[in-house]
């Protein structure tokens, strides 16, 4: 089951792209060029996906942030900034109504699209990574990083292939569970 924008990059300061999926933990699928920031949400996602044990809902709400398409010299996109503070991020533990709100410290997050279509995306600041069943590494977990977080896509924009992270983190399933 994929969630586009929330397929597992949830960037807490972006948040476009990964629920998009996201920069972006999600999902992860690379920003919209010059999209601002939206409110999103709520987003529910079934025990096994995001958390291993109960259903979680994610809600972003007071956005700020900025994305910039940068072309080469026929148009096309060679690299995707976005910056900026980000969403107050509110965590829901379906089965106990438990919520847990986190504010952004700002971040940002450069993605840069490959020659075969996938996709590899450097995060610093905060960001929040949803990994699926699917993902490599394989979910559930739902983490906000502080740091520096890298990370590869397949073409899909959305399913992870590889992911370092760097500083340190706080488990949203732990919290809630």
């Amino acid at each position: 089951m994929r969630f586009p924008a929330l397929s597992q990059l949830v960037p807490v300061s972006l948040l476009a792209a990964a629920v998009l999926a996201i920069p972006t933990a999600a999902a992860g699928a690379p920003p919209i060029p010059n999209d601002p920031l939206a409110p999103f949400g709520p987003i529910d996602l079934p025990a096994g996906i995001a958390c291993p044990d109960f259903d979680l809902r994610i809600e972003g709400s007071d956005p700020m942030g900025k994305v910039r398409t940068f072309v080469d010299q026929n148009g096309d996109p060679v690299r995707i900034l976005t910056t900026g503070l980000g969403y107050t991020l509110t965590f829901t533990n379906l089965d106990t109504g438990e919520e847990l709100v986190t504010r952004s410290t700002g971040s940002s997050q450069v993605t840069v699209p490959n020659a075969d279509g996938t996709y590899s995306s450097t995060i610093r600041g905060s960001a929040l990574i949803i990994l699926f069943p699917e993902d490599d590494p394989a979910g559930p977990s739902s983490n906000i990083y502080h740091g520096r977080t890298v990370f590869s896509l397949e073409s899909d924009g959305s399913t992870f292939t590889s992911l370092a992270t760097y500083g340190t983190s706080l488990d949203v399933c732990e919290a809630l569970g």
